[in-house]
């Protein structure tokens, strides 16, 4: 048995986070969240190069669809039937770790985890590693965000990085199709 004065700071620090935490998502609630996106969602998208204004970028359409497989894997499928076809693929290993990997058309597999944010709706997964990829020389996504707005709309930001820097970021807004 731990002594009382090692416990008590032990449970206040815990308290204190678990205050702070604001109303961001932990990974099985954003994992929930994910499994509530299932369907065909049609958007807009911009992809802006690194220090360029948002505003000159172009808008093109874009389609994204989900489908959870046994209610232990969502898979996030862009672009279906084209050359630049991708998925990504989220799944929790174990409560506290929800895990992104995405298979990009040219051809390498970023990972990334779930971050826990402060901000509401907002699942946020950052860089862990990847295959066949060099990070430090290889183009890859390598920071990827979504923020639920409500069960029909949300929006997405996506890191593109080359040459071990972030050269452009895709930004996306979609709505689920009726």
């Amino acid at each position: 048995m731990k002594p009382l004065k090692t416990t008590i700071p032990a449970a206040m620090i815990l308290l204190c986070a678990q205050a702070n935490a604001g109303d961001g998502f932990t990974p099985g609630q954003a994992f929930q969240s994910m499994l509530n996106l299932e369907g065909s969602w049609t958007g807009e998208a911009q992809v802006v190069a690194a220090g360029q204004d948002r505003s000159d970028a172009s808008v093109s359409k874009t389609t994204v669809s989900f489908k959870n497989i046994g209610n232990s894997t969502v898979m996030q499928t862009f672009a279906a039937g084209t050359p630049a076809e991708m998925v990504s693929m989220y799944h929790q290993n174990g409560k506290d770790e929800l895990i992104h990997t995405h298979y990009c058309a040219i051809g390498n597999q970023p990972s990334m985890a779930f971050v826990t944010t402060d901000e509401s709706g907002v699942i946020d997964f950052k860089f862990t590693e990847g295959t066949n990829m060099d990070v430090n020389s290889d183009a890859h996504a390598h920071h990827s965000m979504m923020k639920v707005i409500d069960e029909n709309t949300y929006e997405s930001r996506t890191e593109n990085w080359s040459g071990g820097k972030l050269v452009s970021i895709r930004f996306t807004t979609m709505r689920r199709d009726p």
